[in-house]
């Protein structure tokens, strides 16, 4: 581009046309030869063309900056907002502070940028030391200025900091309502969301596109097809909102969500343009309620997938339980060159915890490791969860214990518990929900599951009890199936039948057969016709096409010598043409993963493994152990 020789006017329009990188310092440098550098104007225009500009560069601007003598507010106000926006926003606070070493005053301009950076850090401490420079400065009834808190509170889930900022201003524009509604809805409060779009409505501040998407998020969240309906109804009756490609996109999310799929493709078809989010919508939602060849077809049918909908498609897939087609795709992606975030990451980890993919597991632990990739909560849990499930429970715990106090949640200590207890570890689970108290993290029903379960494999019968009632009383939450569940499990395991039965009669809720299932097991443990019989016979009512429950009765009666009764509930199981789900398991061996089934004889290796199962045999038989064959019935199976 020729710059030489041009005026002052001519070079700051060349400049303003937001030319290349390149061609900005060429003209920069013609500024500088002409002496023009130091011109009030030009200075600003250089300043803002490279720290703001998209073809621009922020280190160039701050050189640039670095050159004058007594920066005035506006190059300190124009630097912070730049780094603002960059992944190297926390530059924003540093400039801050050495603007007031510099004994520059801030104004109103320099605050939301300011704000917006301890947002995007997710510190609240520099966030609410900025908000006492905002008080101090006066600027804490500026309309956007207060905005910009209400986002940042809103960002560190603390809505109630965000509301009272919001009450107390006396005037509030579209910008303060969608804040505040968008985010109830990110902090799942979508009754909240809706309460605040009625005010919204009352004091006549007319909505926008952002105040709708807000709100069809937070009808999805909520599960409300009805609120979610009506939502749709407003937007077509409105004159003021526009049906652009972002609302479109976010009423197929929310029905996609809500499993109204038939809607949601109508919705879909009629899109003149589909964008990434509604494909990704379309294929998510297919996957959520099990369509997932559908799912696949949208997928296939993408003119180009990115890696939004690539995820969406490996969630899908793992969701539904194709752990492996979801671990071949997610594979797939990364020959594909797509980068790999960390929500891609957590649905490959989640597919690796339900194959048992130990090497796969590991392959991508290492990724995260060397990606540098923030090691979040989310992401830690995902790989707690996989190394627990796949039988790694030392390796588990390291990675819980690398995690800073700070960045602990809920879910995670839940997923480190949950393995605990699958292990059989009690003590360790008592010890690490005690951690969690003293960490100020309080726990949930999940948690409880988790640490009664462990109880139960752990023998613990008095520290289960304690745990159970510790839960309704101190920590106010309402035991579920589930909890119950265990509570029959813990008592049943111990032997301690008659309690367990009186205490599953007596539950105000009505139990199910998995809550049965658990007391009938422990009948056949510890030997109980007469309560098995009981048990057995409400469970054929409950869940009559089971298979398990007629071999689980039949068992019990073969054990107490009663062989009629056993032939007669096989025979009833096989009148019904019911069938027991055939028994499986899954090992991975340098990286492949084989599946046995009981009577499948199709894998190669099926003559090498019965022949080690008779050296086992004899092995076992030259020890002295003898078989106890009174309990078999021929043909049981």
């Amino acid at each position: 581009m020729p710059v030489t020789f041009l005026s002052l006017p001519k070079l700051l329009a060349l400049l303003e046309s937001s030319p290349r990188f390149r061609d900005a310092l060429r003209i920069h440098a013609q500024l500088i030869a002409g002496g023009l550098h130091e011109n009030p104007i030009a200075l600003r225009k250089v300043v803002s063309f490279f720290a703001l500009a998209s073809s621009g560069d922020i280190d160039h601007a701050l050189l640039v900056f670095s050159q004058i003598e007594k920066p005035g507010i506006f190059y300190w106000n124009t630097l912070i907002r730049a780094y603002s926006k960059t992944p190297a926003h926390r530059n924003a606070l540093f400039l801050y502070k050495q603007m007031l070493h510099s004994f520059t005053s801030p104004n109103n301009y320099t605050f939301p940028f300011l704000v917006n950076s301890c947002a995007r850090c997710g510190t609240p401490e520099s966030g609410m030391q900025v908000h006492s420079h905002i008080i101090k400065n006066g600027f804490d009834t500026d309309l956007f200025v207060v905005n910009a808190m209400m986002h940042m509170y809103s960002v560190f889930g603390d809505m109630d900091s965000a509301r009272e900022l919001f009450d107390r201003r006396p005037t509030r524009d579209v910008v303060s309502f969608n804040t505040m509604i968008t985010g109830y809805s990110r902090g799942n409060d979508p009754v909240d969301a809706l309460c605040v779009f009625r005010e919204m409505i009352i004091l006549g501040v007319k909505p926008d596109e952002y105040t709708m998407v807000g709100l069809l998020s937070a009808c999805a969240k909520s599960g409300d097809a009805r609120k979610g309906k009506q939502i749709h109804l407003f937007i077509c009756k409105s004159w003021e909102i526009d049906m652009n490609l972002i609302l479109e996109s976010a009423l197929i999310d929310m029905y996609a969500k809500l499993g109204l799929m038939d809607t949601a493709s109508k919705l879909f078809g009629r899109m003149r343009k589909k964008s990434p989010m509604s494909w990704s919508s379309m294929v998510s939602g297919y996957a959520k309620i099990g369509e997932i060849e559908n799912a696949r077809l949208l997928f296939a049918n993408m003119p180009e997938a990115d890696p939004v909908t690539w995820t969406a498609m490996i969630s899908g897939y793992s969701q539904a339980g194709y752990f492996a087609e979801a671990l071949q795709l997610f594979e797939k992606m990364e020959m594909e060159g797509l980068k790999l975030d960390e929500v891609a990451l957590v649905c490959a980890l989640f597919a690796c915890a339900g194959l048992g993919a130990l090497d796969v597991g590991k392959r991508l632990h290492g990724y995260i490791k060397n990606r540098s990739i923030e090691q979040n909560s989310v992401l830690m849990t995902a790989l707690v969860d996989m190394y627990c499930k796949c039988g790694c429970i030392d390796t588990a715990l390291e990675v819980f214990y690398g995690v800073t106090d700070d960045k602990k949640s809920v879910c995670l200590f839940n997923a480190m518990i949950s393995g605990l207890a699958q292990h059989g570890q009690g003590k360790k689970t008592l010890d690490l929900l005690a951690d969690m108290e003293d960490s100020g993290l309080r726990p949930d029903a999940i948690t409880f599951v988790s640490v009664l379960s462990a109880c139960s494999h752990s023998g613990l019968i008095a520290e289960g009890v304690q745990q159970f009632y510790s839960m309704i009383k101190f920590h106010a939450i309402i035991p579920q199936i589930e909890h119950y569940t265990c509570v029959v499990d813990l008592l049943g395991r111990a032997g301690f039948l008659k309690e367990a039965n009186a205490f599953l009669e007596k539950v105000p809720i009505e139990a199910n057969s998995v809550a049965w299932r658990a007391l009938l097991g422990a009948c056949e443990v510890h030997g109980n016709v007469e309560i098995g019989e009981l048990v057995g016979r409400r469970l054929l009512q409950l869940d009559p096409l089971h298979g398990g429950r007629y071999v689980l009765l039949s068992n019990i009666f073969s054990k107490s010598s009663r062989w009629d009764d056993a032939r007669k509930m096989r025979e009833l199981m096989s009148g019904n043409g019911i069938q027991k789900p055939p028994g499986w398991s899954l090992i991975e061996l340098n990286g492949i993963r084989h599946q046995f089934l009981v009577n499948d004889n199709s894998q190669a290796c099926t003559g090498d493994v019965h022949f080690m199962l008779e050296i086992l045999g004899k092995d076992l038989k030259s020890a002295g152990n003898v078989p106890d064959n009174d309990q078999i019935l021929d043909n049981l199976y």
